[in-house]
């Protein structure tokens, strides 16, 4: 066969398309190809880069190492390749400097710029270089041959793409300053109408620029994250709210391999999980908190040492790779998803029960992660982001799991602080009420006499205005338990209603087994089809699938009737119950189908309490559900209920013999109140909440939690309902 001639072939682009696509399409905005040569200024080694603007060009002046007309020729011309490596280390103040560029397309920026483009560079012991282009063509060539020129690099862009305005060019002053994050070179611009490039976290101040520090730093060998929390929020007179409190400081670590346990969020199973917290790499955060204008009347109710600060740090959070921040990572974009977190949980830091979320306008601050150490955070090719693969979600979730420990540490102190607020009886105003008693008789008042009516006035319309306030702030928090409520209010009528329909056949799905196998010995297969011929195979086990579905319809006897008998309207209805009654019948319920259970009552049979059974139902079928959903595996589950009545008071001990509470709730076991708290895979998180609402609302509290060597849970109940 004869054979052909082979040949290797290269794609050849032309000049202006590269710059077309490379740079006019590349960067999505004007200042971000600004930022994208400041960069390379950065990595020459610059100490100082001027950017000057004037009506039709732009000059851009390094005094970085330069370049070479070999370097110009072998990289810069070069599509994708990049002699960058991943830090320089140069005798002085640039040491260690991570170089910014890798990609080897940001040299396109230029095009983004304008149509036409000079650069001029000098490298020490090279001969000065020139190269010039219009984007159909480009030149190399040396410009001049003078011994002692300084080095560096003049770019000079004409035939500009946009106009830059003065209010375009504060813009760029203030963007270069959220997105420069070194100190080792010095950015001026011309004109800078009268502002300076300055790097915006440099020096934050406690009490002028925010009230709150949250410190992160994520240490992958160990896969934890330590946090510490500054905070100036509070006044002094707070501490008398919070006495066990420290309103100033408190620092922790969180396991974040515990922490992420039945995560469904993260697309990995345990093992990849562990891999990826490892492989993620160390990470720092300085997160800024404040509140953007709280009221007088806010700061008054909780001791807040600030009504407003003196600059504000109102920039967002801004993602730093290194010396400079990520494209669409810089401040703008709620790329840690803040909003989306508070509208999932829109409770007030006040709420009893409900967890409080911080808003994206609260947070400030900047996270730093480093181009080696963070290989797998990757940026997009066009460098206008980070790819949001698993690895960046991992990321986002290990920062939000060191806000949500910021989020309980300070509702904890506002709960406390508002404990104060209550509303209290008024003192009796006798003025009042001997103006009210002689309300059909003249009344002559003395001078003495008005001033002491007008006082009393004034502390009924006080105290009016302060339960207006509390009527709001308690609609508030019960607006978010209803929306919640209601959910599982309509998932609860849905289950009975299908109960309902299937209550007909109760009783033929409870005796159909029987019916079948009595049926099968009456026609003589029951003994064949016993027989080893027949029951080897398991998928052809008769009696086994018999036996099986026996199993599963007495499952749904037990939901039929458990459903029907909880919807009951007498449940709901507040009288004098016994208390024993009511605890041995929800025994007698769980102890029927569930045969790993075993529960032991310590409750006086003459205890009556004023409530009612859904009280009970609540708080009881949701603990001990939680017991046997952490507990699954162990052949039994003990558990004891102690029930004692102190005044007008129940005083109830639960505990079981299971395991204890998941690695994450040890040291902060009232944690698993919180709305959407739940170690379990698929878990809602939504039981240890109802049993919290439910006993608050009936006029009681939790008193302790415990999850060493089984899970104790203390609480107390009052006759409110």
């Amino acid at each position: 066969m004869e054979r052909f001639f082979m040949e290797r072939l290269k794609y050849i682009v032309e000049d202006s398309t590269i710059a077309e696509l490379l740079g006019v399409q590349n960067f999505t905005n004007k200042e971000s190809a600004i930022l994208e040569l400041v960069k390379n200024a950065y990595d020459a080694q610059a100490s100082t880069v001027s950017i000057t603007f004037s009506d039709h060009s732009i000059v851009i002046v390094d005094d970085g190492i330069g370049m070479s007309k070999s370097t110009i020729y072998e990289n810069w011309m070069h599509v994708g390749k990049s002699d960058k490596g991943y830090s320089l280390f140069d005798v002085g103040e640039n040491d260690g400097r991570v170089l910014a560029g890798s990609k080897g397309v940001g040299r396109f920026a230029l095009a983004r710029l304008g149509e036409s483009v000079a650069v001029y560079s000098v490298k020490k012991g090279e001969v000065p270089v020139k190269w010039t282009t219009d984007w159909s063509e480009s030149i190399l060539d040396d410009f001049l041959n003078e011994e002692n020129l300084p080095t560096g690099t003049r770019i000079e862009i004409s035939a500009l793409r946009d106009r830059w305005t003065e209010k375009s060019i504060r813009n760029l002053i203030d963007y270069l300053s959220i997105t420069c994050n070194d100190n080792r070179m010095n950015i001026k611009v011309f004109p800078d109408y009268g502002k300076k490039v300055s790097y915006i976290f440099k020096r934050p101040q406690l009490g002028e620029n925010f009230v709150t520090l949250i410190a992160l730093f994520y240490n992958a060998s160990e896969m934890k994250l330590h946090y510490t929390i500054e905070s100036d929020e509070f006044s002094n007179i707070a501490k008398n709210y919070c006495p066990s409190t420290d309103l100033q400081h408190f620092s922790s670590a969180i396991s974040i391999l515990d922490e992420l346990a039945g995560n469904t969020e993260i697309d990995s199973s345990d093992g990849e999980l562990y891999s990826m917290l490892k492989e993620l790499g160390n990470f720092s955060a300085e997160l800024y908190f404040s509140l953007k204008t709280p009221t007088k009347q806010d700061v008054e109710r909780f001791c807040y040492n600030y009504s407003a600060l003196s600059d504000r740090y109102d920039e967002g959070v801004v993602l730093y790779r290194n010396a400079f921040s990520i494209a669409s990572f810089d401040g703008e974009k709620d790329w840690l998803g803040l909003n989306q977190r508070s509208r999932k949980s829109p409770a007030a830091a006040t709420h009893p029960t409900g967890a409080w979320r911080v808003r994206a306008n609260q947070l400030s601050g900047k996270v730093e992660i480093d181009k080696k150490e963070n290989y797998q955070l990757r940026d997009l090719a066009n460098r206008q982001g980070l790819e949001e693969n698993e690895y960046f979600k991992l990321f986002v979730k290990i920062i939000t799991i060191g806000i949500a420990a910021f989020e309980r540490y300070r509702q904890a102190i506002i709960r406390s602080i508002d404990k104060k607020n209550a509303p209290k009886p008024s003192p009796t105003t006798p003025m009042i009420e001997q103006i009210l008693r002689g309300r059909n008789k003249e009344i002559h008042l003395t001078s003495n006499e008005t001033k002491a009516l007008a006082q009393e006035i004034s502390a009924v319309k006080a105290e009016s205005k302060s339960f207006q306030d509390e009527k709001e702030s308690t609609e508030k928090k019960y607006r978010y338990d209803v929306r919640i409520l209601n959910v599982l209010a309509t998932t609860g009528l849905k289950a009975s209603s299908i109960a309902h329909e299937l209550k007909n056949d109760r009783n033929s799905v409870s005796v159909n087994y029987q019916y079948i196998v009595e049926a099968l010995k009456e026609y003589g297969f029951w003994e064949d089809l016993c027989s080893q011929e027949y029951t080897e195979y398991s998928y052809k086990n008769v009696p086994q699938l018999l036996s099986h579905n026996k199993a599963i319809n007495q499952k749904i006897v037990a939901f039929m009737d458990t459903m029907l008998d909880e919807i009951e309207k007498k449940k709901f209805s507040p009288r004098s119950l016994s208390v024993n009654s009511i605890m041995e019948n929800i025994k007698a319920n769980w102890m029927r189908d569930y045969a790993s259970l075993l529960i032991n009552l310590n409750v006086d049979e003459s205890v009556y309490f004023e409530t009612s059974e859904d009280i009970f139902t609540a708080i009881f079928d949701n603990l001990i559900l939680n017991s046997w959903q952490q507990n699954k595996a162990s052949s039994q589950i003990v558990i004891n209920i102690s029930i004692h009545k102190v005044g007008g008071l129940l005083k109830i001990a639960y505990e079981d013999s299971g395991v204890g509470l998941p690695p994450k709730y040890i040291n902060d076991p009232m944690r698993i109140l919180e709305v959407h708290e739940s170690s379990r895979e698929n878990g809602h998180g939504l039981g240890m909440w109802i049993v919290h609402n439910t006993i608050r609302m009936a006029g009681g509290d939790v008193i302790s939690i415990d999850g060493h060597n089984g899970f104790h849970f203390n609480f107390e109940l009052g006759e409110k309902l």
